[in-house]
Order: structure tokens, then C-alpha cells, then sequence
């Protein structure tokens, strides 16, 4: 049995939108509070397998909260998830959920990685042939 997603109110549980903002801090590489276009295709090609298309960009600038200079707020992206999991497609925010890493309980199981793991000098004493 997986947990809730939303309240009653339709507003995120505090399991979920502490999952959802963990996730935004991932992508969130300059700590600005807002993913700049880079960021955002980070996010979307982690998530979804291939960047938003000029279309989807212009739907988020348009319809969510943004910056001025139109890099996607934190509050922004709680709202398209919000908006995705109220209009009935539960299944898709649950699968972006496990894609980044959580369980039916909105456990951290696995953090994926946005970038390339950091070089252990230790382990780089062997090369490999190939």
C-alpha cells in the first residue's frame, strides 16, 4: 500500500512536498530557488528521458510561477506537480517520484545521481585494460 500524495484539501502531504522539494534541490545547481533553463532540462531529461520541447517551456513560463526572467521557482514546481497529481494522473507523478529515487512511502531508497560521481584518488592507483 503506498502512501498519500494529497490531502483533503488537494494540497501535497508534508511527506510528499518534502520529497518533491529534495528532488527541486537536486536540480536547483546554483541554490537560487529557481531552475534556470539548464537546470530545468536537467530535470526533465532525468525524469522524462529527453528535454521539454520549446512548447512545454512556454507552458511553464506561462502558467507557473516563474522569475521574471522566467526560471522556474521552487513554489512553481510544487505547483506543476500539484496540478499533474489533482487532474488525475497520480500514476505519473508516483512514477517521477521512484524515477528519482523514492518508495511507495516517500523513503529516499536511492539518490540518482544528476552528474558524475566525484574521482576517489585511492581507487585510480589501478587502470583498467580494456
Amino acid at each position: 500500500m503506498t502512501v498519500d500524495l494529497v490531502q483533503d484539501d488537494m494540497e501535497f502531504t508534508p511527506k510528499c512536498e518534502a520529497a518533491l522539494v529534495e528532488i527541486f534541490g537536486r536540480f536547483d545547481k546554483d541554490k537560487d530557488g529557481a531552475l534556470n533553463d539548464a537546470e530545468l532540462q536537467a530535470f526533465a531529461t532525468a525524469t522524462n528521458g529527453e528535454p521539454f520541447t520549446a512548447s512545454e517551456l512556454e507552458d511553464i513560463r506561462s502558467n507557473l510561477m516563474c522569475t521574471k526572467d522566467g526560471r522556474l521557482r521552487k513554489e512553481g514546481f510544487l505547483q506543476m506537480y500539484n496540478l499533474q497529481t489533482n487532474a488525475g494522473d497520480e500514476d505519473e507523478t508516483w512514477k517521477d517520484l521512484k524515477k528519482h529515487g523514492y518508495d511507495e512511502n516517500l523513503e529516499l531508497i536511492e539518490a540518482k545521481r544528476t552528474e558524475p560521481p566525484a574521482k576517489d584518488s585511492s581507487t585510480e592507483k589501478t587502470a583498467s585494460a580494456d
